[in-house]
Parts: C-alpha cells; structure tokens; sequence
C-alpha cells in the first residue's frame, strides 16, 4: 500500500510501506511548484524499473557480467484530456561480458511473463474507487 498526502500546491508526497518517500508535482503553469516527479513520469519508472529488475537479475543468473544498463523511456500522449499515453518506447542499453542471446532472453521473459507493471498495462485492471 502507499499513501499519498497533499502539502500545498499540487505537491503531495507518497510513502509505501517500509517508509520510502517521493514527491510528486507539477509544473508551475499548471499550479504545482515543480519540486517532484508528475505523476504520468512515475508510470515510466515503474515500467522501466520492473524490466530493469528483470533484465539484470536474469542475465547475472545466466553467468553474465553487466557493467551498465540503461532503459530510457518516452511516452507520447494524446493532446485531449485526459492526455494519456498512446505510445510508450523503451530503449534499452547494456554494456558488459554476457552473451547477446541471454540478455535478448531476458527481455523476453521480462516483457511477457515476470514484469508485472507491463503485464497490468497490457491487461487493463479494474478500478476501484471508494470515496
């Protein structure tokens, strides 16, 4: 579970279960005053987060060494509200001793069976709101 608390603005911060914290914000035009994360941004940290955990944990089991990974992630939304995503790309870059086939295995793997932030964006979850 997280919590969400507004501090003033459109500033809130987030804390999940073992304390972590993070800012979430807007821009100033908007009525925020710019000092955290938007929200949509978050969606991408998650995604890549996930495939990231996934992709280095797999290769480092398949007997390879990685020195740096990156995945830079882009989403391109629609202009009419709610301005969602209709394109997310996911660049990934890897340097280090592993062999090509696992690290193209381990995408995989992440991609259809274990990151769980790509298979809910896939399937659509149902929403619960109690107010």
């Amino acid at each position: 579970m997280v919590k969400l608390s507004w501090t003033k603005g459109l500033r809130f911060v987030v804390e999940d279960d073992h304390s972590h914290k993070i800012i979430i914000d807007t821009a100033k035009e908007s009525g925020g005053i710019d000092s955290g994360f938007r929200p949509l941004d978050l969606l991408l940290v998650s995604l890549a987060g996930c495939m990231g955990m996934d992709i280095v944990s797999i290769v480092h089991k398949k007997g390879g060494k990685i020195d740096k990974f990156e995945i830079l992630v882009e989403g391109e939304r629609v202009d009419e509200h709610p301005k969602k995503f209709k394109k997310i790309t996911l660049r990934f870059k890897c340097e280090g001793e592993y062999k090509r086939e696992d690290l193209l295995r381990a995408f995989e793997l992440s991609r259809d069976k274990y990151c769980s932030v790509s298979a809910t964006l896939r399937s659509k979850p149902e929403l619960e709101f109690i107010i």
